[in-house]
């Protein structure tokens, strides 16, 4: 392994840290394709369960870049992808490298297995981020060892292996909870639209994935939102309306299953999303697996303080969202 081994896994990595949690209860996944002379030739992300892994995204994108054939842009689903690219290819990939964040599937799922596809294409190398622990899917780098392509795994297997909580935790204990809040550069996180158009949309995504979607009594006081998905971008469904979950004392009200106490969380299964303020997070810290703060570069208010009490978190990514930034923790 070498040092621009690495860097292309850890792109892999930063690819898929882009649609975290959407393709649960799937993992996000990253993958690259590089020519001969190591020029990124394209690129794949798995953003969605059901939808193809990130290695068929980017031998789509790559065959269409290699030979210019629009057929298979109008090819969705993974059945229909891997048929096509078995009986087109031609040993175009011959001279190229894979680069994915995790071991390629061995399995019929919901979608062909993505090992047999990248060895009958005849991939010149293949590097994984780290192997799939998952007893049903692994074994995706020994069949590709021993159809002869040059394959090995990453020396930042800590790094694809983050990126892999939230599926581990959904699948560990059938449950992932994820606390997110947005604040301003000051700290303050009340008071009118904190986050940029980009944010807006990444939480929308997640609503429109998480199986059950929480708030406070207070938000629901202060903002009576309205808790869609409404700006939810394709291949998403801004249409999806998560189960609404309200933690409040005192609070009744119909379009909420209602906690009174932060434990009854633990009754919940799926996904999980809460968005709040610190002191729902103060509440519910032990019940939950990570936290995304999404930080926006303003202020309102230099005198903002909030009572709460102390927490800490192990920053595992950040994230790019147009004027803002998605910190990422556990």
């Amino acid at each position: 392994m070498n040092s621009s081994d690495d860097l292309l896994i850890k792109h892999c990595c930063d690819i898929a840290w882009e649609a975290q949690t959407l393709a649960l209860p799937n993992p996000s996944v990253g993958a690259i394709i590089t020519r001969e002379n190591g020029e990124i030739l394209s690129r794949g992300v798995h953003s969605l369960a059901g939808t193809p892994h990130a290695e068929v995204i980017a031998i789509k994108q790559g065959y269409y870049a290699l030979t210019q054939d629009s057929k298979i842009l109008n090819l969705e689903s993974s059945l229909e992808l891997h048929n096509f690219l078995l009986h087109n290819h031609n040993g175009i990939f011959k001279n190229h490298s894979l680069y994915v964040s995790l071991e390629p599937c061995n399995h019929y799922g919901k979608t062909p297995p993505c090992a047999n596809l990248i060895k009958e294409l005849g991939f010149a190398k293949v590097v994984i981020g780290t192997k799939d622990s998952h007893s049903l899917a692994s074994g995706g780098m020994q069949t590709l060892q021993e159809a002869g392509i040059h394959t090995s795994l990453s020396q930042i297997q800590n790094e694809a292996q983050k990126l892999l909580l939230p599926f581990e935790i959904l699948r560990e204990k059938g449950r992932f909870v994820l606390f997110k809040i947005a604040m301003r550069l000051d700290g303050s996180y009340v008071n009118g639209q904190i986050s940029a158009e980009s944010s807006r949309i990444f939480t929308h995504n997640q609503r429109s994935v998480c199986d059950y979607l929480c708030i406070s009594g207070a938000t629901l006081r202060s903002d009576n939102p309205t808790l869609n998905a409404r700006y939810a971008l394709p291949p998403y469904d801004k249409h999806k309306q998560p189960k609404l979950c309200l933690f409040s004392k005192h609070e009744n009200n119909p379009r909420f299953h209602t906690f009174r106490n932060a434990e009854e969380i633990e009754s919940l299964k799926g996904f999980v999303v809460i968005e709040g303020g610190l002191n729902l997070l103060g509440a519910l810290r032990k019940y939950i697996d990570m936290l995304l703060v999404h930080k926006a570069f303003f202020c309102v208010d230099l005198n903002f303080t909030q009572q709460s009490k102390a927490m800490d978190f192990e920053l595992l990514h950040i994230m790019n969202l147009d004027k803002d930034l998605g910190l990422w923790l556990h």
